[in-house]
C-alpha cells in the first residue's frame, strides 16, 4: 500500500491548528469572564447588573466573540470525535449537515439574544 499526498487542504491541518488557537483564546476568555462576573465591583447575577454590563459595547463584543469561538471549538471537537467512527459517506454527510445545522441554530440564537438585549433604564 502506498501513500498518496492529497494536499494540505484535505489534511485537516487548519481545523487542528484553529482548534488549538480557539482553545487558548477561550481559556483566557473564561478567566476574564470569571474575574468580571465574580470579582469586580459590579459583580452580580441579577438581571439589571447583567444588562448594565452588556450595554457596554466592548463587553457585548467580548461575549459575542466568546459565543463564536466557543461554538466553533465545541462543534469542531464534536465533529472530530464523530469522524473517528468509520461510517459510509452518506452517513458522514448527514451527520456533518446535522452538526452544521445545530451550529447555525445555536449561533443564531446566541446572536439574537446578545444583539436584542434591552437598554439600561
Amino acid at each position: 500500500m502506498s501513500f498518496q499526498y492529497e494536499g494540505a487542504g484535505k489534511s485537516g491541518s487548519f481545523a487542528w491548528f484553529f482548534q488549538r488557537i480557539t482553545g487558548v483564546i477561550l481559556f483566557i476568555q473564561v478567566l476574564a469572564h470569571f474575574y468580571i462576573a465574580h470579582n469586580t465591583w459590579d459583580a452580580g447575577h441579577d438581571w439589571a447588573t447583567i444588562i448594565a454590563r452588556l450595554s457596554n459595547p466592548y463587553m457585548r463584543t467580548f461575549y459575542l466573540v466568546f459565543v463564536i469561538l466557543g461554538l466553533y471549538h465545541g462543534l469542531n471537537g464534536l465533529w472530530s470525535v464523530l469522524r473517528d467512527y468509520h461510517m459510509s459517506a452518506g452517513k458522514r454527510k448527514l451527520l456533518f449537515g446535522l452538526v452544521v445545522t445545530v451550529g447555525i441554530f445555536i449561533g443564531t440564537l446566541g446572536f439574537i439574544t446578545m444583539l436584542t438585549l434591552p437598554a439600561v433604564q
